[in-house]
């Protein structure tokens, strides 16, 4: 029995999850190529042989619907021969972040899904994402290097919410509620992933010679440094411990390491995923100043997006998608035959 067509759906998302693992392959193999601890270099080469894999196997369905293989990244995007650019810390908060990004990615391709060998695909993939996730938390753990979020006292009742002082008190200066733990969480991890966003943006500031570019990451490495000051700012406010990664993650090497092009899609896609991060985050939030916040944050981030798309437009570093054919054209193109 043939099996039936891809979907749209099937083929946006094989094609994005083919384009990011190709890129994700080539920051691993410079990873390689300068981590120093062995369990470290561990998580790196499982991450570097799990995109790579992936990559095949899209590849493989690619060929076998007769659909073009992107171009995507290759080997000429990295400079193996460069010293290294990041800490042995800052590649495991990368991977780690990798994991997080990865396990609601390919649940959600997963869901989109309709052919059974599609998403089968897409589970094993996000199997084996949770499981690396879960593979780093341990070594993080075991050398004190996991930063975890913050604790609270423990309730001793079930309590319910009277009135709409509770939403409405954090747009009071002189008495705003405590913090929740759900808006503890958002707060913790929004200031976490702005700090390793900083991170990237300082590296790779100091390896383009791009003037567009390096403005571009240095206007990111700013943005990145105010969000995780206000987050912690909010946390602390509410005297909940704000722990931070380690700020010691980039190297004083300026050479370059990637491609300006894989360095500005790496970026769309970090930008793409702030967004999803302060749009869950505002809807989850019940203090109204939160809310107001994160929506004013995402505006910013929109923004931020918009100019590094105008750079990778400049550049013809975008590849398009697969796209439905012109009816109206081909009508057009028809009348004329």
């Amino acid at each position: 029995m043939d099996k039936p067509i891809l979907t749209a759906s099937e083929i946006g998302m094989l094609w994005t999850h083919y384009i990011q693992n190709s890129m994700t392959i080539q920051i691993m193999k410079h990873f390689q190529s300068t981590v120093q601890d062995k369990d470290i270099k561990f998580l790196v080469e499982k991450s570097l042989m799990l995109t790579e894999n992936v990559k095949s196997e899209i590849r493989s369905i690619f060929h076998l619907e007769l659909l073009p293989i992107p171009y995507a990244f290759s080997n000429t995007d990295v400079n193996l021969q460069a010293p290294r650019l990041f800490t042995d810390d800052l590649m495991l908060l990368f991977i780690e972040t990798m994991g997080k990004a990865g396990t609601p990615a390919y649940s959600a391709a997963q869901a989109v899904s309709t052919r059974s060998d599609i998403r089968g695909l897409f589970t094993k993939i996000l199997i084996e994402y949770s499981t690396l996730l879960n593979k780093t938390i341990e070594i993080s753990l075991e050398k004190g290097l996991y930063v975890r979020p913050p604790s609270i006292t423990k309730p001793d009742e079930v309590e319910f919410i009277e009135g709409k002082s509770y939403f409405t008190s954090g747009l009071n200066p002189f008495h705003k509620r405590s913090l929740n733990v759900v808006e503890i969480s958002h707060l913790f991890e929004n200031l976490k992933t702005n700090s390793i966003g900083k991170a990237i943006c300082t590296g790779f500031a100091q390896t383009t010679d791009n003037k567009d570019v390096k403005n571009y990451f240095i206007k990111g490495k700013e943005t990145g440094e105010k969000h995780a000051q206000l987050f912690s700012n909010l946390l602390t406010e509410s005297d909940v411990p704000a722990p931070v990664p380690s700020d010691v993650g980039v190297t004083d090497s300026t050479t370059r390491v990637f491609s300006d092009k894989l360095m500005m899609f790496l970026k769309s896609v970090l930008s793409a995923t702030g967004q999803g991060n302060y749009s869950t985050a505002s809807t989850a939030s019940m203090r109204y100043d939160l809310i107001g916040l994160y929506q004013k944050l995402s505006v910013e981030v929109a923004v931020y997006a918009k100019d590094g798309l105008d750079i990778m437009l400049k550049n013809n570093w975008l590849e398009e998608p697969p796209q439905s054919s012109d009816r109206k054209q081909l009508i057009k193109k028809g009348t004329h035959s």
